[in-house]
């Protein structure tokens, strides 16, 4: 598992380097080191994409939501789209503000300010970020073509630094957008379904809302470890079998759980929200304990990030720092289990099987099949597509952030 660590770029370490940047650059090239290719635009690529069709369905079923006259899914909706991007766009902007004062990072020009303030005012902080991880990795790429020796490393630790950024910024949106949407829109696609009432383009789209925030969860813990990997010389690289893979477990552990609580929440949602409370604050409370050493700015940040983490355990386990984490997710997805089969046990005493056979015996076997599918998929990761541990090859020169900002290799 990968620790809570940020990178940077050393204007000293890469000036004292200058004299032997083509003996490094000609090394690198012959050892097959990570170039800006096809992998990263189409990586870069499906990050927007996912992000923005999870966005867009999600508004679109607000007015579907006013147009039927369901005013607590509309509210509910509404909140959940509004607060993640207000919080995006906050660590967006002070990052922004942060790099002001970054003597390695050059000043942007006005209209890149202003372009900056649109997007940021639009809520849609993420995808700023991705366009300019693409634009410095097609500024690497022609300048490794045209032998521009001196602003290939450049331009290449731009884009990883933008698109770790980026890719921080939307696994904030995963697990307070994404996360809560999809156990929203199931829980109300499952009370139309037990309440038998007619269906509509409303169940469709909630149903797809469900499906594109799966997706959008799954893509983005898989894509955060590619991209935090490729911005680390202590870590290999993420192949992308291995990516498929990680991806694969993630979705299959999303479904798992979003369908256990979405399950429960469709009878006793106080019971729900109970149950996430009670685990978000022992989380919470538990790795605020156990982080022994500081691996943020300050203490508030370090309360900030046990929070945050604490309510990502709801629906996944996210390591805060390297080491053997066996013990660790064998403790936490025997929690999970127990939690999700008590959702089950609540909700099949609470409906009647004979009156929709199909949902009932489908819905618990299938989330149940799920979940062991997301164990078996996590084990053959770790067992064969896991990267080696060691120092990779690159030549690219990397220090710790002191700006607090928190990238984990999540999942890894």
């Amino acid at each position: 598992m990968g620790e809570f660590a940020v990178v940077k770029f050393s204007a000293e370490e890469m000036q004292s380097r200058i004299e032997g940047v083509q003996h490094r650059t000609d090394e690198t090239e012959e050892n097959g080191s990570p170039d800006f290719n096809i992998c990263y635009i189409l990586c870069l690529v499906c990050s927007v994409i996912t992000y923005m069709i999870d966005v867009v369905v999600h508004c679109w079923l607000v007015y579907l939501y006013h147009l039927y006259a369901q005013l607590t899914n509309f509210v509910l909706t509404v909140v959940f789209i509004i607060l993640p991007a207000l919080v995006t766009t906050a660590f967006s902007l002070r990052w922004y503000i942060i790099d002001v004062d970054e003597p390695t990072i050059a000043r942007p020009p006005i209209w890149k300010w202003i372009l900056r303030v649109i997007i940021l005012l639009l809520q849609i902080a993420p995808v700023l970020r991705y366009c300019d991880a693409l634009v410095y990795g097609i500024r690497s790429k022609k300048a490794r073509c045209a032998d521009d020796i001196l602003h290939v490393d450049g331009y290449y630790r731009r884009m990883l630094d933008e698109d770790s950024d980026a890719a921080s910024l939307r696994l904030f949106h995963c697990f307070l957008f994404a996360a809560p949407q999809a156990v929203i829109q199931l829980t109300a696609l499952i009370t139309a379904v037990t309440q038998k009432i007619p269906h509509s383009s409303l169940q469709d789209f909630q149903l797809l809302a469900v499906g594109c925030s799966l997706i959008s969860i799954a893509w983005s813990i898989a894509s955060y470890n590619r991209s935090v990997r490729c911005a680390r010389d202590d870590k290999e690289n993420l192949t992308w079998f291995g990516t498929t893979l990680l991806f694969l477990w993630h979705l299959c552990s999303a479904v798992s759980r979003v369908v256990a609580l979405s399950l429960l929440a469709s009878l006793y949602p106080v019971w729900m929200i109970s149950v996430c409370f009670v685990h978000w604050i022992v989380m919470s409370v538990w790795l605020a304990l156990s982080n022994t050493q500081t691996i943020c700015g300050s203490w508030c940040e370090e309360l900030a990030l046990s929070a945050m983490l604490g309510f990502a355990y709801v629906l996944t386990y996210i390591s805060p720092r390297d080491g053997p984490t066996r013990y660790t997710y064998l403790a936490y997805y025997l929690v999970c289990f127990m939690e999700n089969t008590g959702a089950l046990v609540v909700w099949c005493v609470g409906v009647n099987s004979l009156q929709d056979p199909m949902l009932y015996y489908g819905v618990v076997a299938g989330q149940v099949c799920v979940f062991i599918l997301g164990i078996i998929l996590m084990l053959l990761y770790y067992r064969w597509f896991h990267p080696a541990a060691g120092v990779s090859q690159r030549h690219f020169y990397y220090v710790q952030k002191p700006r607090g900002k928190w990238v984990d290799n999540m999942g890894d």
